[in-house]
């Protein structure tokens, strides 16, 4: 064993999974961003697994249902991360598992496309492999027929094939030798004998004691999460053997209890535990050595939660997504709302824009609505020009004048940024409650930039008249 290269070694290791109470998806969603441990129970499914295996070598892997194999090979070949402990990988890997992976809306010949992509194969090389894989598969015209509509022989058959077509360095055979008929299990067993032949490390996983017998080089037997025996298959499968036996023997009552016990062994697990059996199993181990192991421990983080950075930036979404809902209902843009937070959350959200009556649309009556002149917009600036034009011609006819300006029509001014009902008001020398008389049904208790408006005509008469007899006065003085 010593002259051969290792393949895959593993130290120490353990896989927890989080239970949750039900199938909600609050509930997944917050043990997603770790905020659900009331409610989760964790599950040891892998306990303190230590094993090595050689370049070359085949190992079976045998055990009760339940008893961790597949997740053992889901590890080995990288589709899960383990809770604790090391795991070292030399070389491809390549798990070959009935019915893996399949799509039962696309065909045959589509799930192997799909698959062999998923395996890092190149278009070209599918190409070159597609007949081969359909001759081995004995699917002939089904090919291109729906996998859902397979039985299971078919779908094992169409899933070995794809798997064997590859060349990794370690195979992972997971109770792929003995699906489909007797002729296709001796070809599936030919085939493995050619990898055999080859030198591929080869990790058999099987309920069949006479393929782990007939292939194997050394067995491990697992048992709900932890190593029972791990040797020669002529020590370890009697051993099993024996165990399997007793317990078909057991009456069904007897059964249950067993399986809860070993359950509840597995819920009571944790790294404390892990961390005692580490230095009992090697009691020789150096102080330095131990608080390395349970450094190592410690640092070990499950793969399903979220990092810190996922966090953040799920958050950061999450934020632009509601704020960009908040502007979508107000009368801002983005750009007003991220340059004004303050204001736009308490004066434009909820607000609808202004809509601008449109020259020569049909009203409810069926009439053209005229240009509206008398309501364009204006600002401060426009409405003291406004004053002081007013002002010049009064000089020429006072009596004109008055009679021009008690006839005038409503102007309608348009709110500018840091303006209040007051401040405008008092521009135009009338009074707040004058200006809520003359637009009715608007609410003043907060003004928005970009709002219209109506200011009294007859106030703003008398706001210019004032103005005229202001300026009057002060010729005179001069």
């Amino acid at each position: 064993m010593d002259t051969k290269k290792i393949k895959i070694k593993a130290d120490h290791l353990s896989k927890k999974f989080s239970l949750l109470p039900s199938k909600d998806s609050k509930n997944k969603a917050k043990s997603l961003v770790d905020m659900n441990h009331k409610n989760e129970k964790d599950f040891w499914a892998l306990r303190n697994i230590s094993f090595e295996i050689c370049d070359g070598e085949c190992v079976g892997v045998i055990g009760l249902n339940g008893a961790g194999k597949s997740t053992l090979s889901n590890i080995i070949s990288g589709q899960i991360a383990q809770t604790t402990g090391q795991v070292e990988i030399n070389g491809d890997v390549s798990i070959i598992a009935a019915n893996a992976g399949m799509q039962n809306n696309l065909s045959g010949r589509e799930n192997i496309r799909l698959k062999a992509l998923m395996m890092g194969m190149t278009n070209k090389e599918i190409k070159e492999k597609m007949d081969e894989i359909i001759e081995f598969s004995e699917l002939g015209p089904f090919i291109d027929q729906p996998v859902k509509t397979y039985s299971s022989g078919m779908k094992a058959k169409l899933g070995f094939s794809i798997m064997v077509h590859q060349d990794p360095d370690i195979m992972i055979v997971d109770e792929a030798l003995s699906v489909g008929d007797k002729t296709f299990v001796d070809k599936s067993r030919k085939k493995m004998l050619e990898f055999r032949e080859q030198g591929k490390t080869i990790l058999l996983v099987s309920h069949d004691m006479r393929t782990i017998k007939e292939w194997s080089d050394r067995v491990i037997w697992l048992n709900y999460g932890e190593v029972k025996a791990y040797g020669s298959p002529e020590e370890v499968i009697p051993q099993y053997t024996k165990f399997a036996n007793w317990f078909k023997k057991l009456p069904k009552k007897d059964q249950k209890k067993y399986k809860t016990e070993q359950r509840q062994v597995q819920l009571d697990y944790s790294l404390e535990k892990l961390k005692a059996e580490i230095t009992k199993a090697e009691p020789n181990m150096s102080r330095r050595d131990l608080i390395e192991v349970a450094d190592g421990l410690k640092k070990q983080k499950d793969n399903h939660r979220l990092s810190i950075v996922s966090k953040l930036i799920l958050a950061f979404c999450t934020v632009m997504f509601i704020w960009l809902s908040l502007v979508a209902v107000s009368n801002a843009t983005f750009a007003q709302s991220v340059e004004h937070p303050r204001s736009f959350l308490k004066q434009r959200l909820l607000k609808a824009k202004p809509m601008k009556p449109m020259a020569g649309r049909d009203n409810s009556k069926g009439e053209k609505t005229p240009p509206p002149e008398e309501d364009k917009p204006v600002g401060r600036k426009k409405v003291r020009n406004d004053k002081k034009k007013a002002s010049q011609k009064s000089k020429k006819s006072k009596k004109s004048s008055s009679s021009e300006r008690s006839s005038s029509k409503n102007v309608v001014y348009t709110v500018e940024t840091g303006d209040s009902l007051g401040s405008i008001a008092d521009s135009y020398g009338i009074s707040v409650e004058s200006i809520e008389e003359a637009n009715p049904g608007v609410d003043f208790s907060v003004i928005n930039p970009g709002q219209r408006i109506k200011i009294p005509a007859a106030q703003n008469a008398q706001s210019a008249t004032e103005s005229e007899t202001t300026q009057q006065t002060d010729g005179v003085s001069q």
